[in-house]
């Protein structure tokens, strides 16, 4: 057995619909399976590494939100001393 039949991968209708020409190549892979899975394998990193990208971009804007949020609570909890001295 191979490591690769554990990896659950995208059907061939879907394999085919998504993958571009370049990856998919239906004149070959069509007929031949093992190159059928050789596209497979390689649809998915690419989708994989598209994902993990999309990721780290998120994990970046998550990180700079958080920030902006901590800012924003430093100044709120500022404001109620000096709403206090201004009502004094």
């Amino acid at each position: 057995r191979s490591k690769h039949e554990e990896i659950e991968l995208v059907s061939l209708e879907e394999f085919y619909r998504e993958a571009p020409a370049e990856i998919s190549r239906p004149a070959v892979t069509l007929s031949e399976p093992h190159q059928q899975t050789l596209a497979r394998l390689d649809w998915e990193l690419e989708q994989r590494k598209r994902l993990a990208e999309k990721y780290k971009e998120c994990l970046t804007s998550k990180e700079k939100i958080l920030k902006e949020i901590e800012v924003k609570k430093e100044y709120l909890s500022s404001l109620q001393p000096r709403l206090n001295s201004i009502m004094q």
